[in-house]
């Protein structure tokens, strides 16, 4: 395959550039239209002129808040890229997201056995993306979604996407390649930094947000950013996205529409329950990984490289973000824009990001050419800014453990036993799975504190804790409870697994010297949680089990 990728000028220009280029000589087209220029009519017909040029062409568009082509960033221009397949077949359609709109008819009009991509442009202002993403996946799980939404230069007031015959500001386009030899790879970079404290989600309906910790939410961008971003918003916030951690990756989500009820549209959804945190861009982060993003990428075969990034991206990291496409570049020619939130998924991951650039790399060729990443431009990079971005980011990393860890033990603290707690009984709610909890009390613990003194009885907590952390799996969790008791979440826990685990740490917590206190000895309770607990009933229980424990005896355990 090849991409041909230019800037509009004039239809005559357009004309000579697809002549010189053999492009009307090719029968699988893709035509992608990247437009900063948000003007209705400019748009169709300058699909329309295309596919009288192209008969066999299939078009899709969007409008933009940037332009991509060759690595370099535009604003208020029309990018057309034309990419020629030799052994894959391009399908494409329009589609109004209203009440007709119908899965089946994607699946009719473009879904086949040798489906790989699915290219996705939508409106950024009206419809509900991350549905639509959700939708689509379904048709065809094992292929890769890859697009975006439409952006009007974050204007925020009319985004559309379009083909050669129709437009809609409530639409989608779809284009499908179906090949068996084509190679895909997408992946995406992001180095936004969480910061403050986490919050809850008290109250949403899908990307609509009403509140956070029980607070109305320009409440909590007033306190948090300032009386002058609320005025703003959308546009002052884009550069501090909410940020939610899902499967290990981040995921930012920024605000595009302030409702007159004072609720935020965001470009993604969230659900009760989520927790959230601001974050910023780690300046330092995004240029100092240049290079290794480029020895990574360039691992895999690429001929054509479609970029689609973030408007709000674009706007903090201005010409830095060169230095981010540049790598693309050096591995195949890139086109793309910027959008009001990026299409993403591979097997693990499928999610409407924001904040993000991502890219779909596709090759009909396995070989991987040798590149070199291409030197530009220094950019000047603001001193104050990038000393302001690695102190918040170091200050964050140190409240962050302050607040979720004890002082003395170094082990996480109650209300982050807590806060996991949670989260994992939501995850066996919704995924089935197993989970334990032991609770471990030091035996005859106030004896060590009074004739030893504290000091000493200081010294066993911390001895105590460095042999629970190192006998328990690397993704158990370890607390300290309060005092002289300890609290373990044991992943994917059973009975057995716990009891187990118990007679280990005894025999383990045997072996620790805990001088000048000749013997220390602990009692475990425990439990697993079972459908219909909560936080309170599945620590009721395994504190019952201490109980039990400590009255047969101790230095043994019991299951509750």
């Amino acid at each position: 395959m090849q991409s041909f990728n230019t800037q509009f000028k004039d239809k005559k220009s357009l004309k000579d550039f697809i002549s010189s280029n053999s492009i009307n000589k090719s029968k699988n087209i893709l035509v992608q239209i990247f437009s900063g220029v948000i003007d209705e009519k400019k748009s169709l017909d300058l699909s329309s002129t295309i596919k009288e040029l192209l008969p066999d062409a299939n078009i899709i568009g969007t409008t933009t808040s940037g332009e991509i082509c060759l690595g370099k960033v535009y604003a208020n221009t029309v990018t057309i890229s034309f990419s020629i397949f030799e052994s894959t077949i391009v399908k494409s359609n329009f589609y109004n997201l209203d009440d007709n709109f119908k899965l089946s008819d994607v699946v009719n009009d473009l879904i086949t056995d040798d489906t790989k991509v699915l290219i996705i442009f939508s409106d950024g202002l009206k419809s509900n993306a991350e549905k639509l993403l959700k939708d689509i996946y379904t048709l065809k799980q094992e292929a890769v979604i890859a697009g975006g939404r439409a952006g009007d230069n974050n204007n925020f007031k009319k985004t559309y996407v379009f083909d050669e015959k129709n437009y809609s500001e409530n639409g989608c386009v779809i284009a499908t390649l179906n090949s068996k030899e084509l190679i895909v790879n997408n992946d995406y970079i992001l180095n936004w930094t969480p910061i403050g404290k986490d919050m809850t989600v008290t109250k949403v309906d899908n990307n609509i947000l009403y509140e956070l910790d029980g607070i109305p939410i320009l409440d909590i961008y007033r306190k948090y950013l300032g009386n002058d971003a609320v005025k703003n918003l959308p546009e002052s916030a884009m550069e501090f996205p909410l940020i939610i951690k899902k499967d290990d990756i981040y995921i930012a989500r920024d605000p595009i529409v302030k409702m007159e009820d004072d609720s935020l549209m965001f470009a993604g959804n969230f659900e009760e329950g989520d927790s959230v945190r601001f974050s910023f861009g780690n300046i330092e982060e995004i240029s100092g990984d240049v290079g290794n993003y480029f020895n990574e990428f360039s691992k895999f075969p690429a001929e054509s490289i479609f970029v689609y990034s973030c408007s709000a991206r674009k706007a903090l990291m201005g010409g830095k973000l060169d230095d981010e496409l540049n790598i693309l570049e050096s591995l195949a020619h890139t086109s793309g824009f910027f959008t009001y939130g990026e299409y993403f998924h591979t097997s693990n991951i499928i999610e409407l990001l924001n904040v993000t650039t991502t890219f779909l790399a596709l090759s009909e060729s396995s070989t991987v050419k040798k590149r070199v990443l291409k030197k530009t431009k220094v950019q000047s990079v603001d001193v104050v800014k990038k000393a302001l971005t690695h102190l918040v980011k170091v200050t964050t990393q140190e409240l962050e453990h302050i607040s979720t860890h004890d002082t003395l033990t170094a082990l996480y603290n109650r209300s982050e036993y807590i806060k996991r707690v949670c989260l994992k009984i939501k995850g066996a709610q919704r995924y089935k799975e197993k989970f334990g909890l032991m609770l471990i009390d030091i035996d005859h613990f106030k004896l060590i504190n009074d004739n030893y003194g504290h000091a000493v009885g200081d010294e066993i907590l911390k001895k105590l804790a460095d042999a629970l952390v190192s006998n328990v799996r690397e993704d158990d969790l370890v607390a300290r409870w309060g005092g002289e008791e300890f609290v373990i979440i044991v992943n994917y826990a059973t009975v057995n697994i716990l009891e187990k685990l118990a007679k280990k740490l005894q025999k383990k917590i045997a072996e620790v010297d805990f001088s000048p206190v000749n013997r220390v000895t602990v009692s475990f309770g425990l439990s697993v949680y079972v459908d219909g607990d909560t936080e309170e009933t599945l620590f009721k229980r395994v504190d019952n089990a201490l109980y039990a424990a400590k009255n047969s005896g101790r230095n043994c355990y019991v299951v509750g």
